[in-house]
């Protein structure tokens, strides 16, 4: 044997295996701070009103089809709402919308179109033609979108409540008495979709057709609860009232937006496994107990008062709250800015009577303007310091200065329930609150369904702190007097539930005695636990009773319905009676 050159051997064999380890350490401390990035399906929308998103504001009851979509697809699926009032297919390119989205569509995206309803107008910068330019524009956002790798589905307008008088030919808004027959209003416009997807070999639903079909079972009357008919007197957005037959309330944009995906699942099969089919006898409810809104009060920077002023004035009305907490600041007086904080002892008091004690990172940095190995080390710290002070990782965070981008928002979400991504800033300086302006956001949260979650900083003292705590205590006392529609929960458990509702999926099989729900939720158990509220139409039946794998649950009346929690992970539901 050659010593010499067998030692070289060895020698060049140990220093590549050195290098190697080296080089896989260096890997995987980089992936210690890089989260995977999910791709997640976007539906884009492109269209007009009928389909477009509306504002909150002043209680505002008016949904497009398209605002609604999210409440019937699980969260794999984005919808991304381009569609804008008063545009047609021509206004839509002109004014660069259409631009817009195809410079964010990528492969495997989807693009739903509806356009039809301004296109017949008379104006040069709206009209179109059926046959002609409305056919060419339908037929260029199917050819582009394609180009992008992406998949178009197109829709026709929905139907306008149209019940003129007998011997009236010309529609109008409205009319002093209505008649019995439903007249459409769109003409040939109708046909361009159905013949372009045809033509090009492009998922059509017939929209017109289905929701021409539901006013019609309705009839009449019972039709106008879909439509902007909207009392005088009740709500700030129009105290004056309104009758509108064109435009989609609440109630009537969430069963559009039902009827749509649907069909889309029947006409698009990749999407159907995130559709999440909706019963009308059977379902989720929006909101634990099914409630109208819930409401999760939180608290920035673990200030003193959080503990002497709020945490008492909380318990007397039976609330809990999540308080955030940026750790480096606790005990450390120099960090403090001059506003005392809370202490640990205090905290675990808090914790331990169901307050949620949860992560606003290490030093209150602003996670924009560092890297991201420096956004890993200000989450991971955090989450150490309470684990150990409080006796459980904390599974929510709040961005300090409300600052993310997608990557510090996939860093900090790794692992948690969610993050506050939105708030509702209540105080003194900055915020302005009253009783009064607290109560309109209430009204606001209960008309709009929603889930509300405040920024509440000082107290008596300190950023934006109340004119007089007075005011927030007030605030509570009238949230606790409408506690039967308004659920006020710590942000983790509001979170939790809303994931869990948007996520699960009911297999439901019914027989003339009893159903049988089998719910699917592929989330982590380990974060996800929160039971959901199941909602049984009470109609044509008595003696309802409620098995979940053998175990019998509680089951609680609430006007026509039946109500009771469940385990979405338990195993199939038996409801007989």
């Amino acid at each position: 044997m050659n010593f010499p050159i067998f030692a070289e051997n060895f020698l060049i064999m140990k220093n590549l295996k050195i290098k190697l380890l080296f080089a896989l350490c260096v890997i995987l401390l980089f992936s210690a701070f890089i989260t995977e990035k999910k791709e997640v399906i976007t539906i884009f929308m492109i269209g007009d009103s009928t389909m477009a998103n509306k504002s909150l504001k002043n209680g505002n009851l008016e949904r497009g089809w398209g605002q609604m979509l999210p409440c019937f697809l699980t969260d794999d699926v984005v919808v991304d709402n381009h569609a804008m009032n008063g545009r047609s297919s021509l206004s839509f390119i002109n004014e660069g919308r259409w631009d817009v989205v195809l410079d964010k569509l990528k492969m495997g995206d989807y693009v739903f179109i509806q356009f039809g309803h301004n296109d017949k107008k008379a104006s040069e910068k709206l009209h179109t033609d059926p046959g002609t330019t409305f056919d060419d524009n339908l037929r260029r956002f199917v050819r582009e979108t394609r180009e992008k790798g992406a998949y178009p589905v197109l829709f026709n307008s929905i139907v306008r409540r149209n019940f003129p008088p007998e011997g009236v030919t010309e529609p109008k808004g409205s009319y002093e008495v209505e008649g019995n027959v439903l007249v459409d209003t769109h003409g040939e416009y109708l046909n361009s979709p159905r013949r372009v997807a045809e033509e090009m070999d492009v998922p059509f639903v017939d929209l017109n057709k289905l929701t021409h079909n539901l006013v019609v079972d309705m009839g009449v009357e019972k039709s106008k609860s879909l439509f902007m008919w909207v009392p005088a007197g009740i709500y700030d957005f129009c105290p004056k009232g309104k009758i509108d037959n064109t435009h989609l309330n609440i109630y009537g944009g969430k069963v559009v937006a039902g009827i749509v995906m649907e069909a889309v699942a029947k006409v698009v099969p990749a999407l159907a496994p995130y559709v999440r089919h909706r019963d009308s006898e059977v379902y989720v409810a929006d909101y634990k107990d099914n409630k109208k809104c819930a409401i999760s009060y939180t608290y920035d920077d673990g200030l003193e008062e959080h503990y002497t002023l709020v945490f008492p004035e909380m318990e007397k009305v039976g609330f809990k709250g999540t308080f955030w907490i940026w750790g480096k600041g606790i005990e450390n007086v120099a960090e403090q800015q001059g506003k005392p904080r809370m202490t640990w002892a205090q905290m675990r008091e808090m914790a331990g009577k169901g307050h949620e004690i949860s992560s606003h990172s290490w030093s209150h940095a602003n996670l924009n303007k560092i890297g991201l190995k420096e956004v890993q080390v200000e989450i991971d710290r955090n989450d150490s310091i309470i684990q150990a002070e409080i006796g459980e990782r904390p599974l929510t965070f709040c961005y300090p200065f409300n600052a993310y981008n997608q990557d510090v928002f996939r860093i900090a979400s790794k692992d948690r329930i969610g993050t506050r991504t939105k708030q509702y800033a209540v105080g003194g300086e900055k915020s302005k609150s009253t009783a009064e302006s607290l109560d309109k956001w209430v009204k606001e949260l209960a008309i709009a369904g929603e889930w509300g979650v405040t920024m509440i900083h000082g107290i008596s003292v300190g950023y934006d702190a109340f004119t007089t705590p007075d005011i927030l205590w007030e605030h509570f006392k009238r949230v606790k007097a409408q506690e039967d529609d308004i659920w006020v929960g710590t942000f983790r458990e509001v979170a939790a539930y809303v994931k869990e509702r948007n996520n699960v999926q009911l297999d439901v099989t019914k027989k003339k005695s009893h159903w049988i729900i089998g719910p699917r939720l592929a989330l982590n158990r380990e974060l996800f636990g929160e039971p959901l509220t199941m909602v049984v139409d009470k109609k044509g039946k008595s003696g309802i009773k409620v098995l979940q794998n053998g175990k019998e649950l509680s089951v609680r009346e609430q006007d026509d319905k039946m109500i009771f929690d469940f385990n979405p992970y338990g195993g199939s539901i038996k409801i007989s009676f």
